[in-house]
């Protein structure tokens, strides 16, 4: 199994992310929940080659969003279109086989079994019926090497730190043929090195055509990698800008609805005298 990312069409240059043809369109999609309309006809665009954010309070729907992209919901209505053509997801395993692949904040892994076994845990390499491990080793040394993270393929999950156990994460959301990416609040537990270097596999990734959908409040983050924003609120979309011609009060206007001095106000002092 390749951890090559797949490009947009057979050209070994990226698609622009401006004026391309949508990778990614998902068209007045609503998901309810017993008594919760978590999203509320909400439309996203996603072009191969950009990195495009969701921005919103907790409750918003970002979470509710991306599970549906993933293939862990299926949406109550609206359409999904995959490259230009309908598609209905059932299963992660689905959306993983057509290049789709989600590190959530939520770590999905076993402490009990090793790095390699996490990497390719419900992919195992198998021969004649039988798991074979040499190969499992071998590719999950070859996929550790080419991220740059400084882990070993046996070590066992339940030993490593908060950043480690967020770096096998990361890596199996790398671990095969991407042409959608979505990373929820990846640097939560990163040092800066760590996150410099994420950003580097981020930046890789866009040059090969990938669609990159990113999770994260920091401004930081927005200014140095966002192409594009979409703001939602209660579960409904608001807005999408560019990243360039949007400054974090606008942003946080559209995200609360109220302008950054309705939430920090100005408080006059009367200076104590004596």
């Amino acid at each position: 199994m390749s951890t090559h990312v797949r490009t947009a069409n057979a050209s070994s240059t990226a698609l622009p992310a401006v004026g391309a043809a949508p990778l990614l369109e998902l068209k007045r999609i609503s998901k309810r929940f017993p008594g919760v309309l978590a999203l509320d006809r909400v439309s996203l665009e996603l072009r191969p080659g950009e990195v495009h954010v969701l921005f919103g309070e907790n409750g918003a729907g970002k979470s509710t969003l991306i599970s549906l992209i993933a293939g862990v919901y299926e949406p109550s209505s609206g359409e999904l279109l995959f490259r230009g053509q309908p598609l209905e997801l059932h299963s992660v395993h689905q959306a993983r086989s057509l290049g789709i692949s989600a590190v959530f904040q939520e770590f999905s892994l076993v402490g009990q079994l090793t790095v390699e076994q996490n990497l390719f845990l419900g992919a195992e390499h198998v021969s004649h019926g039988l798991l074979d491990r040499k190969a499992l080793h071998s590719e999950a040394k070859r996929i550790l090497d080419k991220l740059g993270f400084p882990l070993k393929p046996g070590q066992k999950v339940a030993y490593l730190s908060r950043a480690q156990q967020q770096m096998v994460e990361i890596a199996k959301g790398f671990r095969s043929d991407l042409s959608v990416l979505i990373l929820d609040e990846p640097t939560a537990s990163l040092t800066d090195r760590e996150t410099k270097r994420l950003f580097e596999l981020v930046e890789q990734a866009k040059s090969s055509g990938v669609g990159i959908i990113y999770i994260t409040h920091r401004m930081s983050e927005i200014r140095r990698i966002a192409d594009r924003i979409t703001v939602l609120r209660d579960g409904k979309y608001i807005d999408t800008v560019a990243a360039k011609s949007v400054n974090e009060s606008e942003l946080v206007n559209l995200m609360t609805g109220r302008v950054i001095d309705q939430i920090f106000p100005q408080i006059n002092t009367i200076p104590h005298s004596g």
